[in-house]
């Protein structure tokens, strides 16, 4: 997930349209869309207004997290076996 996902992700878990947004933090909904499309980063002044609008912790917002790849057993103990038959 990048930033920019996060960022959307976030907004609509805290139920606000873009405009809403912009409105609540007086910037213009543009530049919510560039945030969001990855174009621009908001400045440590909106991001200290988003963690408090949002209820979440700065680190949460901005560490966005990562997805853990999965890999099934079977194919783990396959690629384990294959591993060991080059040696």
């Amino acid at each position: 997930m990048t930033f920019a996902d996060q960022l959307v992700r976030q907004r609509k878990r805290a139920g606000y349209t873009r405009k809403a947004l912009a409105e609540e933090l007086k910037v213009s909904p543009d530049l919510i869309s560039e945030w969001e499309h990855g174009e621009v980063e908001p400045d440590l002044s909106a991001l200290i207004k988003l963690h408090k609008l949002y209820q979440i912790s700065l680190d949460e917002l901005v560490l966005s997290p990562r997805p853990h790849k999965t890999v099934s057993a079977s194919k783990w103990l396959s690629q384990f076996d294959h591993a060991l038959k080059k040696k």
